[in-house]
């Protein structure tokens, strides 16, 4: 999931660069990898970014790929990989293919066994349009994770005109306040994946991987558990961020701003160092204040 000549076939917005190494304390680690895993005697290959988290032994890894066949990519994948819910070779599919028509196929998949959604929603909006949604919330308060899976459909039609996937993961010591505590690494980070079609190609956005405080990601879980509804902006740290950048930006320059800065587009090594802080978040809206009472786990 990055910029270079391995895998360039969608936009990377994210503080971390690809491809990176970034250590998180003693126990935490996080690898950002672009590769070709597959090449075919007709000049078919296939290429995927990677975003691999190892924590206190725990592992999850997510992956984007694409297959292209004849210099055109009619797949895309989004693969999940997490030891707390997977065997050794168990992943999680959600796949897109591209239609005649210019909309999006989709299915949705584990290795031999369909994906155990904890929720499945549909919304019907006034101006016709559906937003499917499908959420699985799985593990403990000690390690979770969300995935979501959103399409967006015209009402008469089966198939996408967008799809969003989304993962967020979540190491903490469970009672959903920051961990100061050296025993265990208190991680929280998402990744985002748009998808759609433009002039009959895949148009293709990547956001993340993003740090979170933890508190702040499993206020969100509690949430989504509840209603059954994703957004990114049920994470109060996000929210909080967005709301003061809105409010920096109407500001005039004479004006004192408590605003936070806009986060890069791109990742740099700088950015990098920024977040090697022993797997505490710092800075603006880091979310201490939040306890989520109604956790306690999704198994």
């Amino acid at each position: 999931m990055g910029n270079n000549n391995v895998a360039c076939f969608y936009r990377h917005s994210g503080s971390l660069p690809f491809p990176c190494h970034l250590q998180l304390g003693r126990d935490a680690t996080i690898n950002l990898t672009t590769s070709v895993f597959h090449k075919g005697d007709d000049g078919s290959y296939a290429d995927k970014g990677e975003v691999s988290y190892t924590v206190e032994g725990s592992k999850c890894n997510i992956m984007l790929t694409r297959l292209v066949y004849s210099g055109d990519c009619n797949l895309v994948t989004f693969i999940l990989h997490d030891n707390i819910i997977c065997l050794d070779r168990e992943n999680l599919f959600l796949q897109i293919n591209k239609t005649g028509t210019g909309f999006l196929g989709t299915i949705d998949f584990k290795t031999n066994n369909p994906i155990p959604w904890t929720k499945t929603k549909k919304n019907l909006h006034a101006w016709g349009g559906v937003t499917d949604t499908k959420v699985y919330l799985y593990g403990t308060a000690n390690r979770c994770g969300l995935l979501v899976w959103e399409c967006k459909k015209n009402d008469y039609l089966q198939q996408a005109k967008a799809v969003t996937m989304a993962h967020y993961f979540v190491n903490s010591n469970g009672i959903g306040a920051v961990n100061t505590s050296s025993e265990t690494t208190d991680v929280g980070f998402s990744v985002v994946v748009k998808v759609g079609v433009s002039d009959g190609k895949f148009d293709i956005t990547v956001e993340g991987p993003e740090q979170h405080p933890v508190s702040a990601l499993l206020y969100m879980f509690d949430e989504v558990k509840r209603s059954g509804i994703w957004k990114p902006s049920m994470c109060p740290h996000c929210s909080n961020i967005w709301r003061k950048q809105s409010r920096m930006f109407w500001q005039s320059d004479s004006e004192d701003s408590d605003g936070v800065p806009l986060p890069p587009h791109h990742g740099s090594q700088k950015n990098a160092a920024t977040n090697a802080n022993d797997g505490r978040f710092k800075g603006h809206a880091n979310g201490s204040f939040i306890r989520c009472k109604n956790f306690y786990g999704f198994n």
